[in-house]
């Protein structure tokens, strides 16, 4: 039953955005273990990462993204996975925001998704899913980072259009909501000023979010959370804004208090 499993996904082509990030390293090297074909955009033409076709792409670059779409069918006319992994976060308050800062952050985390979508999707195979790594700033405000919760807001809601559309062609479409998860942007985006609630649960290492990903991959999902109590909460604070704001002075005391284990954590590993 086992090789026969690996056979059918041998079969399988994912395309990957992302994927010389943490989580998107990560789930590649699942993705292959399980014998899927992979496919990654990266703004490099050579990535060490062996067993991958790469293609080159800059995801803030439409162009970009419309020259590599024909590239991706000349190799695989036929796409069963598409998996959306990229995202980029850099925190600025309103009234300070940087417009080119503001504008690679929209189109990485919203625009680059939709176009890629939009260009590889008469590749899809009838019956094949599409994934997109969301985050929970795309269900819970991001004071700090209103850019990057709008865009992932943007993201969330194309995802569940994008499902009714593709109904009648069988292709599934999921969101995964991953909370903070232990990677270089994890830490660019504190040193930058990130959110203290990144650290209200210490923040998962990107091998537990890659299994979710690939899990969503090959189950049936519309949405998934790295937990019950995180969907329901989030979705009751969008429902019912006064318990956002009773319930934001206890996460900033949990966040801090697990920033700062996280902190200890980090400087014992480097003694």
């Amino acid at each position: 039953m086992e090789n026969s499993a690996l056979n059918d996904r041998a079969r399988q082509v994912a395309i990957v955005t992302g994927a010389t990030g943490g989580i998107g390293r990560a789930l590649v090297q699942l993705m292959l273990g399980r014998g899927y074909r992979v496919i990654i955009l990266s703004r490099q033409s050579t990535v060490d990462i062996p067993g991958v076709t790469v293609v080159t792409c800059d995801l803030t670059d439409m162009d970009s993204i419309g020259a590599a779409a024909p590239l991706i069918t000349s190799h695989e006319p036929i796409i069963d996975v598409l998996v959306h992994c990229a995202g980029v976060i850099t925190p600025q308050p309103v009234g300070k925001l940087d417009s080119t800062t503001m504008a690679d952050q929209i189109t990485v985390d919203l625009t680059a998704p939709i176009e890629l979508t939009n260009a590889l999707l008469p590749a899809m195979r009838d019956g094949g899913h599409i994934v997109f790594v969301n985050s929970m700033a795309a269900v819970f405000p991001l004071a700090g980072s209103s850019v990057y919760t709008a865009a992932k807001f943007g993201l969330r809601g194309f995802a569940r259009a994008l499902e009714q559309e593709l109904r009648p062609r069988r292709i599934q479409v999921s969101s995964l909501y991953p909370a903070s998860v232990n990677t270089p942007m994890l830490s660019r985006e504190m040193s930058a000023g990130g959110s203290i609630y990144n650290f209200i649960d210490p923040p998962q290492e990107p091998d537990v979010t890659a299994r979710r990903i690939l899990e969503c991959c090959e189950g049936r999902s519309r949405e998934r959370f790295s937990s019950l109590f995180d969907k329901l909460f989030t979705h009751a604070c969008l429902t019912f804004m006064p318990l956002l704001n009773v319930s934001l002075p206890i996460m900033k005391i949990l966040g801090r208090r697990g920033y700062r284990a996280y902190m200890r954590r980090l400087s014992a590993r480097r003694h």
